[in-house]
């Protein structure tokens, strides 16, 4: 578990919403009627530092409300559980573009079938700039945080987003045993054809077909050579050699 003493739970525990959940609900202000709410469900990604992506059409009704009134929110919410008891964290702040081809290599990464969108000329990366978190921890258990409270500074992660692609890539093509060791001990998820879609500061993404499973490490990395000594740890520890 990634706990920083200095940190509160919830923001810990907000963040990991963000990076586990692969969709959210978008909430913008309905163009088309005045200004009323509008949700709709869309899928995410996230940047290393925990700002939600996602890959939207110019065509959908969302974008065009968010394009003439970019304040929004993105609900993030712990599947399977019933609704008192769910956590949940809603994201408050206003959406923008986003042109950082790294970025849409990590959202595509973890949604490989949104490639086939990516023909057409409407689809287009955005980012949620998140201004405030309103957290719920379950019954009783509520939390309004700031977005520095819950998301990392980008600026100490630039090393790391830089390497990303070529670790999931090495990852991916010379140690595949250790994705599957890691699939099956540290996310109770057995099978073949495990595979790595993406590595953070407190973690690593794994897909299979349709699966999904979230490896948190025991430490922050922040460069390539951190992400290293963490995931030969796991290895290690999934082998039952420490």
């Amino acid at each position: 578990m990634t706990i920083d003493d200095r940190e509160k739970p919830s923001s810990l525990l907000a963040r990991r919403l963000i990076r586990k959940n692969r969709t959210a609900t978008l909430a913008t202000l309905d163009h088309e009627t005045g200004g009323a709410p509008y949700g709709s469900l869309v899928l995410t990604a996230c940047t290393l530092d925990a700002t939600p992506l996602v890959l939207l059409s110019d065509l959908a009704r969302h974008t065009r409300n968010f394009k003439a009134d970019s304040r929004v929110s993105m609900l993030f919410a712990s599947p399977g559980v019933e609704a008192i008891n769910m956590s949940r964290a809603t994201i408050i702040g206003t959406m923008e573009p986003c042109d950082d081809s790294r970025l849409r290599e990590r959202f595509l990464r973890r949604h490989h079938g949104a490639r086939n969108h990516m023909a057409f000329s409407d689809f287009h990366l955005y980012r949620l700039r998140p201004e405030s978190v309103h957290f719920i921890g379950g019954f009783g258990r509520i939390e309004t945080l700031t977005a520095a409270d819950v998301m990392f500074d980008p600026a100490r992660f630039e090393a790391l987003t830089d390497a990303e692609s070529d670790i999931v890539e090495h990852m991916n093509a010379d140690h595949r045993a250790a994705i599957r060791a890691y699939a099956h001990s540290h996310a109770d998820r057995p099978g073949l054809d495990w595979r790595m879609t993406g590595i953070d500061p407190e973690g690593c993404d794994l897909a299979r077909n349709d699966a999904e499973a979230r490896v948190d490490f025991d430490t922050i990395v922040d460069d390539a050579e951190s992400a290293r000594a963490e995931l030969v740890r796991l290895a290690k520890v999934a082998r039952h050699e420490i």
